[in-house]
């Protein structure tokens, strides 16, 4: 009997060293891992930023173009012809809004949700203006007539068009990726 107890003397002390040091070793080395995981998410997020910053700056920019291309002035002046008359106007203008969306739809995955909603809001509303102005022309009226209605709608309502009221949000959105 006196000889387990011997053994046990020394034997338990070396076991509860042993688990000691198993228990600092495995939480050092899981810190380590954490430390490591830790670098390689930043160093990619780094790599990302590297990469993804030019497409979010490039899709802020194709939007932008977007929006300039459905103002009225630069809409109208593209799609206007002298032999239309002002429900070919109206109905051309709304297809070529329409399509400038689709064309550039892609793009909402590099903008702010808010922007792309902004994007959205703008569009709408353009064409909302566009039919409620155009349904209150005479059908077979000139296309001047639904051109001039567009611009004095704006003018005596004292408003900013919806394409520069995004325009103005995409702008400081964009610049908050700096």
């Amino acid at each position: 009997m006196e000889t387990v107890l011997e053994i046990l003397k020394f034997t338990i002390p070396s076991i509860i060293i042993l688990l000691g040091a198993y228990f600092m070793i495995g939480s050092f080395f899981e810190e380590e891992g954490k430390k490591r995981s830790y670098d390689l998410r930043r160093m990619l997020s780094i790599e990302n930023g590297k990469i993804s910053l030019p497409l979010r700056l490039q899709a802020y920019e194709r939007i932008l173009v977007f929006l300039e291309r459905i103002h009225p002035n630069s809409l109208i002046t593209r799609v206007r012809t002298a032999d239309m008359s002002s429900s070919d106007l109206q109905l051309m203008l709304v297809k070529t809004i329409r399509e400038e969306y689709e064309y550039n739809i892609s793009q909402q995955l590099y903008i702010s949700k808010e922007s792309w909603m902004m994007v959205n809001m703008a569009k709408e509303e353009m064409i909302k203006l566009i039919n409620l102005i155009g349904s209150k022309m005479h059908p077979e009226s000139n296309n001047l007539e639904l051109t001039k209605a567009i611009f004095e709608y704006f003018i005596s309502t004292n408003q900013e068009f919806p394409t520069q009221l995004a325009i103005n949000f995409l702008k400081e959105d964009a610049k908050s990726l700096f």
